[in-house]
């Protein structure tokens, strides 16, 4: 039943234009906005017939592989080698399967390919006729719709059009920043594939030991670390979680290149005594933060980086048993103690 709804969908989208859930060209009841938004609205309603080349549609022969595909995915290579072809492909299957709700899906990665001209065909057109079927604040609409006219008027051959360089709202944020931190995790994970390749078992099993800290911390930077009383708070937390991320990895580099500032156990004396101090400021001063962020979050995260700095200790322990503890121990407490002063001021 599934296929044969996925065809008669694709059918529609080849022989009657686009179909759109919402069309920005002709908005339901009232239009509060008709005046300031003459332009785009007109612009939309203009292309509600343009339609892909049938050649664009999935064939009967890849229908069925494309159940629960995800083309930003395979459009950015996440987690999987990049398709454009195939991404494209799967955003028509997630729009005939009604599976294009997600902010990177269906209609905002059609939009995107054919105005990359990667995966299909330039076609400006198009791009703007699928763009006009996405859901946002009016400007932010208005803007992504001007933005792609103005493209075509100056022959744009680029290939860095994004839904995220028109968003407007703290919601959108929230999805560009998750969608950048997908693909940033992607290309992390692949680095520490390669640095890993090679380690004896051992190392490798106290390694996952890390990874799993490492996540633990991560999470919590995000949703217990970050105020979550604003429109961005999306945002702002997958922008934490990203920033202990990426100085795991940081760390990782340095020890692999043998570049770790060396630290005697004295300077890590110091640098622990640091840590205290920040932690007690914030448990002073956390009341007058307002915001979402309490002390027992700050308490639940400072005990999830204990057991990552621990893991992260004993895994190096393993894999550069040249490199001094007190380095190590240090380079992390400093991180951490700056993300405390950062957070009380």
């Amino acid at each position: 039943m599934k296929i044969k709804a996925m065809i008669v969908g694709l059918s529609a989208i080849a022989l009657g234009g686009v179909a759109l859930a919402q069309d920005w060209g002709t908005p339901a009841g009232d239009d509060p906005f008709a005046a300031d938004y003459a332009r785009s609205r007109a612009l939309c309603r203009s292309l509600q017939g343009h339609a892909p080349p049938p050649a664009d549609l999935p064939d009967a022969g890849t229908r069925g592989s494309l159940r629960g595909c995800s083309s930003e995915a395979l459009y950015y290579g996440i987690g999987i080698p990049a398709d454009p072809v195939r991404a494209r492909l799967c955003a028509y299957a997630e729009i005939a399967e009604g599976r294009a709700d997600a902010p990177f899906s269906g209609n905002v990665m059609l939009m995107t390919i054919y105005a990359n001209g990667v995966g299909a065909r330039r076609d400006l057109d198009l791009a703007t006729r699928f763009a006009c079927g996405l859901d946002g604040a009016p400007a932010e609409m208005d803007g992504r719709i001007s933005h792609l006219a103005d493209l075509k008027a100056r022959n744009w051959q680029g290939r860095d059009f994004s839904y995220c360089n028109d968003i407007t709202s703290g919601l959108a944020m929230g999805y560009c920043a998750s969608h950048d931190a997908a693909i940033a995790e992607a290309g992390r994970a692949a680095e520490i594939a390669r640095i890993s390749r090679t380690w004896p078992p051992p190392v490798r099993r106290s390694f996952a030991a890390l990874l799993a800290a490492r996540d633990a911390y991560a999470a919590l930077r995000g949703t217990s670390e970050t105020d979550m009383s604003g429109s961005a708070r999306v945002a702002m937390a997958t922008e934490s979680t990203e920033s202990a991320r990426a100085e795991f990895l940081g760390l990782l580099r340095l020890l692999e290149a043998g570049r770790l500032p060396a630290a005697s156990a004295a300077e890590f004396a110091a640098a622990d005594r640091r840590l205290n101090q920040a932690y007690a400021a914030a448990r002073r001063g956390i009341g007058d933060m307002g915001g979402t962020v309490g002390w027992s979050d700050i308490q639940r995260t400072q005990r999830a980086w204990i057991t990552y700095r621990d893991a992260f200790l004993a895994f190096a322990a393993l894999r550069y048993p040249r490199v001094a503890r007190s380095s190590l121990a240090a380079a992390l407490t400093e991180r951490r103690t700056a993300i405390l002063d950062d957070m009380i001021g």
